[in-house]
Formats: C-alpha cells, structure tokens, sequence
C-alpha cells in the first residue's frame, strides 16, 4: 500500500449524553438486557458529528465492541456466536450518519479492557431462564487464548461485520465510510510477553503469537471484502516495530503517545521524530495524544507543553499520514479539544480538511454545539 495522505481526524472513541459515557455501548444491546446504541439517538450523535465534520475533521475513529459488554451473542459456553438482532441497526445508523458528515471512520473492534478482571456479564438459567448478574474473573480472555474461541470471534462476529460494509455486502453503500478497520485498540497492555506493559488488571495475558493470528485474519478479512485499510492502536512507541512485520498485513502503523515528565523512561516521546527515523516499512499514524494537554490531563500525569497546534504541524511535516487527538467525546480528564488549533490549521491546510469546515471562506455557518 502506497503512504496515504495527511488524514485529519480525531477521536470520537464513544458517544456522551454529557453525564453518561457510551463506552462501548454504541452498536447492540448490552449484557444488563438494555438497548443504549446509536439507532435509540442518532440525532444526538448526527450533531457530533456535524460538529466534527464542523471543525474541519474528516476521519474519526470509533470504538465498537470494546470490552465486550454489547452487540455480541455468546453461547453457552462463553463463545461468541454472532452479533444480536440490534446491532447491524445501530452501525447502519452509524455509518449513515459518518456519510452525511462526509466523514470516514476508523472501526476499533476490541479494547485492550476486553482482557481486564471482572468485566460484568449476565447468566441465564438454563432451567428457569432467570438472568443473574455475574463477574467474569479473567475477563474474556478465554476467547483469545482458545484456538477455538479466536476462530468464533472472526468467523461469527468479525467476517461478517467486513462483508457487510464490503463492495459486495449488504451494504455496499457504506463501503466508502468504512475508511480503517482495528482488531483491537493498545494490546501492549495484554501481550504476554511484554511484561514490563502488562496491565495489573490482566490476570490471564495473550501470547503474542496467538494475538499477531487474530491481527494476520482480520486484515486478511479486511483486504479480501473491504475498501479500507487495516491498522492497530499500540500504545507503546517503543514496540512499534513489532507491527511492521509483513506477515500481520497491517497497511498502516498506528502509535500513541502520552508522554509524562515525572517518567520520561516509560515510553519514547514521539514529539520531534520524523516518522523515517522508525525505520520501519509501513506509513505511521499517530493515532492518539493529548488533544490539550497543556491545559487539560489527569491529576496523575504531567504531559510535556506540547499544544495541539505544535502536534498537528509536526505530523505533518515529519511525514507522518495524521494526528488524531483525544478526544472529541471529552468523557475523561483529557477533556474536549480546543477550538482554536483547529481554525488555525484549517486556515493554514484548507486542502485537507472537511469542505464543511466553518473555518473555511464560505464554510459552513452551523452553531457551535457544544
């Protein structure tokens, strides 16, 4: 795949009603028996995006099944068995609302949280059909650590997911919204060998192999039906070229980066190195960084000055194919992005941005929404 160019984008990530955070609730009904996806309040999410295409920004990435806590059917022995009845409704919806927006997104399938302790799950009497609450102790890694749970997660969930939105698919109209598909976003953080970035919160991690076979099917899936790339959040720039190998089939590297001055040894920070200075194969993006984090970041992490502005310039002329900032949503101590870094690259780059941009001469004249 020939470099892309500069795609100007931001995190959506998940959807807010200003009090609750959607995370991973957008697409399906969910395992406490409720419905909270996209399809019960497109309106709402129609303006944000509006708003983003508003701002200038022409991609967004999107997070779908997260920690597994929606759109999926599992069997009865914890496996995947297909998407419920509500969830193609809730990403038609989601897509449709991206093509009115003039907006591509970038489908994140699983979070690394898909792997954390304790994830909430309902059972269901057999006998009485009672539904319980129940606690996943290992999370649902035992899908990932199975031969036998990975082939039900890409063959019944993931496969036809791509098909669908593919130039064959059911809905090939939506084929050009579907712009960038991720198995998962920061596995850094479960891959067994990587102890040293481990979460305390996986009690059962993947071995790499087992994660580059899910990573090499599904861009295999992607190339095969889709129009889009495939890709993968990692979180670590210093494991960056673990994903340049040719055998996961990845298009475009993708890094994040959230440098902290009380511990400068945690990770490279990416700020002032060209993306040629990685040495590596594959175009970079950088897929995440603090979108203000000079003003706006948890009381636990002390990110560099670096400005929004300063991010946007130095991607693009260090030859990387986008920034994308945490986050538009706003649903954490990073916050919302500032307005204007935005008008101020718009102004300067009005060839890469959304002809919707209010920033543009004779752009768009919509209100601020939020």
């Amino acid at each position: 795949m020939s470099s892309p160019p500069f795609l100007h984008g931001c995190n959506y990530a998940w959807s807010t009603d200003g009090s609750t955070a959607f995370y991973a609730l957008d697409f399906g009904a969910n395992v406490w028996g409720s419905h909270l996806g996209v399809s019960t309040r497109r309106s709402a999410v129609a303006r944000d995006f509006l708003e983003m295409a508003a701002l200038g920004f022409t991609w967004t990435r999107w997070f779908v099944f997260g920690d597994g806590r929606s759109g999926i059917v599992y069997d009865d022995r914890g496996l995947p068995a297909g998407t419920d009845e509500l969830f193609y409704e809730d990403l038609d919806a989601g897509l449709e609302i991206a093509r009115d927006a003039g907006i591509a997104v970038d489908l994140v399938l699983l979070d690394h949280q898909w792997m954390f302790e304790g994830l909430a799950d309902r059972i269901v009497d057999a006998v009485t059909g009672e539904v319980a609450s129940a606690s996943l102790p290992y999370g649902r890694s035992s899908i990932l650590c199975s031969a036998e749970g990975r082939d039900a997660l890409v063959d019944n969930v993931i496969a036809p997911l791509l098909h669908r939105y593919g130039p064959a698919g059911a809905r090939a109209d939506l084929a050009a919204q579907l712009g960038a598909v991720e198995f998962m976003n920061e596995p850094d953080f479960v891959i067994e060998e990587w102890e040293a970035d481990v979460s305390r919160k996986v009690p059962r991690p993947l071995p790499f192999l087992a994660f580059a076979e899910c990573v090499a099917r599904v861009s295999d899936l992607v190339h095969a039906h889709t129009t889009a790339f495939s890709t993968l959040g990692g979180a670590r720039v210093r494991n960056l070229w673990a994903w340049d190998d040719p055998s996961l089939g990845l298009d475009v590297l993708q890094v994040h980066s959230y440098p902290d001055m009380r511990y400068p040894d945690r990770d490279v920070d990416i700020f002032g190195l060209p993306a040629a200075s990685h040495g590596l194969r594959r175009p970079i993006l950088l897929g995440e960084f603090p979108g203000n984090g000079a003003e706006q970041c948890p009381s636990w992490a002390s990110p560099p000055p670096t400005t929004l502005d300063a991010y946007l310039e130095f991607a693009l002329s260090g030859g990387y194919v986008g920034a994308w900032p945490w986050s538009f949503s706003g649903t954490d101590d990073y916050g919302r992005l500032p307005e204007a870094p935005l008008r101020r690259f718009a102004t300067a780059h009005p060839d890469l941005v959304n002809p919707r941009c209010r920033f543009l001469p004779g752009g768009s004249a919509w209100p601020r929404l939020h």
